[in-house]
């Protein structure tokens, strides 16, 4: 293989593998703290609304 072609699937993998890594390490993460923060909201809503309806 010729330099240029090898380059350009080091680049690949080394892409693959930086976007694998970073969407383990950040936006996993991320998202469980959204969906925590969404399902507390939810709740909260949802328990204001059922606590004027029983009083």
């Amino acid at each position: 293989m010729n330099k240029l072609t090898l380059f350009l699937l080091a680049m690949v993998v080394y892409y693959i593998l930086v976007v694998v890594v970073i969407s383990k390490l950040f936006i996993i993460p991320i998202m469980k703290v959204m969906a925590l923060i969404f399902f507390i909201g939810a709740g909260y809503i949802f328990s204001r609304k059922m606590r004027r309806k029983l009083q």
